[in-house]
């Protein structure tokens, strides 16, 4: 894997993580399940195709028919992914989750505010300039409750038009990795283009005079020639027929829910992963007194072997991690932490520190063997299955361990009461890094008082505004262990290998670079 992106080529055989609610509703960075996955209603992909579906010689994608093209609103990966090269953002995220301009000429940063002089030769796919006037008007639509954009704008204090061309948005508190939630789509608000579509300021414009199309834009957004000029849609109902159509080579690029297995994908594929923010970690039950102890806790965290969780659970689909950073960010890269913290020995030394005493085989606190309750929700398969292996990790430290799986709404009753002694959660992190939701009770639920960890998110924050180091961060975190992290999940592309590119770029664009991606005839 290199720093960036994975790839796997030949026959797959691999099992990628289910997307999962995970996390009380009340939070807004949690997945839901309609957000992000393409679960469309599956129908039978032989009543639309009865013979294999003849192979293009034209690079295509697809479109999901059952909702509108708008980017504001579309929530299924095929569409939002689709229109991310027809509306731009001020700035777009690159593998690492640093910013870069896109429709920004030059930037300033002062405190909390930026500010974002716009490109000279800027226009939209209309023709016509693009103002700072545009974006507030598009910022207006994006922070709207029906938007998929909303959830930026509890960082975003306020915003406006400056002149003709300068932008300002003024955040809530300063820190460079702000810059990553400006990708939000810029439109001519009230403007509808030829085909039907708002007008948009991106590499290609949506065009249906012969089938529906993405067709090179001339924006200014992307300098050079393109070498695909146009790239042909097809609709598609559903995940089933979308998997269909590629493994016959009628669509050359999709995103790949790989939540049923990648088999469904023929070898002569490409499977490129892409980083996310998507965070999997273990909640101890503080409320129980005989696990308060910040011993047992570290205990779990070396008892742990993530590389094993990651590779029998998620087939390797995801990055491991004993810290809560995410390990494709540059900060946390630049830092060179451990690797690896695996120990039983040390996971021994610290459950005995915390009173859980080995008798024999038994592992015992105050004289009494201890039975552990491990909640995942049973919806997810591969979380379960982690869930099992961790049990067998405490099994054998000499813990009596039972797995209880629950439906999603019994494993939110289960949290908010308190009832279980672990629990496996997921929380889909904001692409600034904040990490302030995972120190919250609607995230992670430990039993403890509000604002118990308040010191630890405060330096988290001071990660992010370069004021505290990482290592000192990490250290004051395996010092209040107020979760176990486990693993950072990656995304994933499904590429026909007759295509050829640079793939894997940005974790906020799937399909950067498509401009200079070929087909080569096989």
């Amino acid at each position: 894997m290199t720093d960036i992106f994975q790839r796997i080529r030949g026959p797959l055989a691999v099992l990628l993580a289910a997307t999962l609610l995970c996390g009380l509703c009340g939070c807004s960075f949690f997945y839901d399940g309609e957000d992000l996955s393409e679960i469309l209603g599956a129908t039978d992909p032989a009543d639309e195709n009865t013979d294999p579906a003849p192979r293009e010689d034209r690079f295509t994608l697809s479109y999901y028919t059952g909702e509108d093209l708008d980017p504001y609103t579309s929530l299924s990966r095929t569409n939002s992914e689709l229109l991310r090269l027809c509306y731009s953002g001020l700035f777009t995220v690159d593998g690492e989750y640093n910013a870069l301009p896109v429709m920004a000429e030059s930037y300033e940063v002062e405190g909390n505010t930026v500010t974002v002089t716009l490109r000279s030769d800027l226009l939209f796919s209309d023709g016509t300039t693009v103002s700072a006037e545009d974006c507030r008007q598009s910022y207006d639509r994006a922070k709207k409750k029906d938007s998929v954009w909303a959830n930026a704008f509890a960082y975003i204090r306020s915003y406006k038009a400056v002149d003709e061309k300068t932008f300002q948005i003024v955040f809530r508190s300063s820190s460079p990795t702000q810059l990553n939630l400006l990708n939000i789509p810029i439109v001519k608000i009230g403007s509808i283009d030829a085909a039907g579509y708002p007008v948009g300021c991106g590499r290609y414009r949506l065009d249906n005079t012969s089938g529906l199309e993405l067709v090179k834009a001339d924006c200014h957004c992307i300098a050079g020639d393109y070498s695909l000029d146009r790239i042909p849609l097809l609709e598609i109902a559903d995940r089933e027929a979308m998997i269909y159509n590629f493994n016959y080579g009628r669509l050359h690029a999709i995103y790949a829910d790989l939540s049923l297995g990648a088999k469904e994908f023929r070898s002569d594929s490409e499977i490129i992963t892409i980083p996310t923010n998507r965070f999997t970690f273990l909640v101890v039950n503080k409320s129980r007194k005989e696990l308060a102890d910040v011993n047992f806790s570290k205990g779990l965290t070396y008892l742990i072997d993530r590389g094993e969780l990651v590779s029998q659970s998620l087939n390797g689909f995801a990055t491991p991690v004993w810290y809560p950073l995410n390990p494709a960010w540059t900060a946390t890269k630049q830092a060179k932490l451990n690797p690896d913290i695996f120990s039983t020995v040390s996971a021994g030394n610290a459950f005995a520190e915390a009173g859980f005493v080995l008798d024999g085989d038994v592992r015992e606190y105050q004289g009494k063997p201890v039975t552990l309750r491990i909640l995942v929700n049973r919806e997810n398969a591969s979380r379960v299955k982690a869930a099992e292996q961790i049990g067998e990790s405490l099994r054998a430290a000499g813990f009596s361990v039972e797995v209880v799986q629950t439906t999603w709404d019994e494993y939110q009753r289960a949290l908010t009461t308190l009832n279980f002694d672990l629990y496996l959660g997921e929380v889909n992190l904001p692409n600034n890094l904040d990490l302030s939701a995972l120190f919250s009770t609607a995230v992670c639920n430990t039993g403890e008082g509000a604002g118990v960890y308040e010191a630890l998110r405060s330096q988290a924050v001071q990660v992010l505004t370069d004021t505290e180091s990482v290592p000192a961060f990490v250290s004051s975190f395996q010092n209040a262990m107020p979760l176990i992290p486990l693993y950072y999940s990656l995304d994933a592309l499904a590429v026909n290998v007759a295509v050829t590119g640079t793939f894997g770029g940005s974790v906020t664009e799937f399909y950067a670079g498509i401009e200079n991606w070929a087909l080569q005839n096989r």
